[in-house]
């Protein structure tokens, strides 16, 4: 299994295969770090659906009732959503794969293909056709001669949907703002709006958090459910989340790696966890590789301190205390929350010393993780004192 950390994957199959130690996985063009991505995101909304539906459970988020119509007759809004996905998804992803899948297998060549007017209307169309057939024969089979509107509830759980869509769009945008007042930015605020492919460009994760908990802190204003509740319920598959998240960085060699590691490794740890030249990389850093053939054929001339590593296993030791922590401290709405906080700053500090990262020279020569690390942390220390407080008095 070692040799699986020693090269990165630009596909999912390519990943697979090498796991495995199989040729069984056919080439399919899966970006590996997006299916990473899409995993985080996935067990992110898995143990917040846990955590609110037993905070429903306990009357902490109340049920939020709602009429629904039941047995009406298809209208023509039943058809905007799922023309439109498909139309994207056949002009995208089927008129790729039946004329050049190479467009799929690109790291951000792909990015930009998916973000941009390039690609196959005609299977758009044919798509969004059948789509909309499909809702039309789905609704009108259920539909009544007489349509009634019936009063329900929306459980707590059921709304996991909403609060991830309104999480990742506020936290791409926050990610790629925070791009902008890197140490050392070329882009500017009209260029990163001006080209959606700007907000995919170089996210950082403290923008994405910023911006993230004000989306989730808007909608939970919207649906009348206490903030730091919905915080507490997000922050344990925040952190499971990033750990998925650096496993696409790390299997892909997206760049987000450490120094050159110039010292031997210690003998007790195995080499991977020392030094690594990202063979393969998705961004076709450093030297071609002899003999190599296709679009990744480059690996760093020197090995780097595999800082994704080093942060896959503190992410998913952070998430099993919180995860562990959670029950103790329901009485305490938003100590998770400000836990979160602590434990962030103190994940992210420490590794931004072996990160290639731009610094702020005329402030202690730290780097913009690094401020914000400190800040988060005594924020997140003087949250959670106050609230311990606060519930001592209220026992008294």
């Amino acid at each position: 299994m070692n040799f699986i950390f020693l090269r990165a994957y630009a596909t999912l199959p390519e990943f697979f295969n090498a796991l495995f130690q199989t040729d069984a996985f056919p080439n399919i063009p899966f970006n590996t770090y997006g299916f990473f991505v899409a995993m985080g995101f996935m067990v992110a909304a898995i143990t917040a659906s846990i955590e609110l539906k037993r905070k429903g459970e306990l009357g902490l988020i109340q049920p939020i009732p709602t009429t629904e119509l039941v047995g009406a007759k298809p209208k023509w809004n039943d058809f905007v959503f799922p023309s439109l996905l498909w139309f994207f998804i056949g002009m995208k992803f089927l008129g790729a794969l039946l004329h050049d899948r190479s467009l799929l297998t690109q790291g951000q060549e792909t990015v930009a293909y998916l973000f941009s007017s390039n690609g196959y209307p005609i299977y758009g169309f044919i798509s969004a056709a059948l789509a909309c057939a499909f809702t039309y024969y789905k609704i009108n089979k259920e539909a009544l001669a007489e349509p009634k509107e019936i009063k329900t509830n929306i459980q707590p759980q059921e709304l996991i949907g909403e609060l991830v869509f309104v999480a990742a769009l506020f936290g791409v945008v926050g990610a790629s703002v925070f791009e902008i007042i890197q140490p050392n930015s070329d882009m500017t605020l009209l260029e990163l709006f001006s080209n959606p492919m700007n907000f995919l460009s170089g996210l950082t994760i403290y923008g994405g958090l910023s911006f993230g908990i004000l989306g989730v802190g808007i909608y939970a204003w919207y649906r009348k459910i206490k903030p730091f509740v919905l915080f507490d319920s997000l922050s344990p598959g925040f952190i499971l989340a990033m750990a998925f998240g650096r496993m696409g960085c790390h299997f892909s060699g997206d760049g987000d790696w450490g120094i050159v590691s110039s010292n031997p490794p210690p003998a007790w740890l195995p080499k991977y966890f020392w030094s690594n030249t990202y063979a393969h990389n998705v961004i076709s850093e450093g030297e071609r590789i002899a003999d190599c053939v296709g679009p990744y054929c480059y690996e760093l001339a020197q090995g780097v301190f595999p800082t994704a590593i080093y942060e896959i296993i503190m992410f998913l030791i952070l998430f099993l205390i919180m995860w562990a922590l959670r029950k103790k401290v329901t009485h305490l709405p938003g100590f998770m929350f400000m836990l979160l906080f602590v434990v962030s700053g103190i994940e992210r500090f420490p590794i931004e010393i072996i990160r290639v990262t731009d610094r702020f020279s005329s402030f202690f020569n730290l780097s913009q993780a690094q401020i914000i690390s400190v800040g988060m942390i005594i924020v997140g220390a003087a949250g959670m004192i106050y609230l311990a407080n606060r519930y001592k008095l209220r026992k008294v």
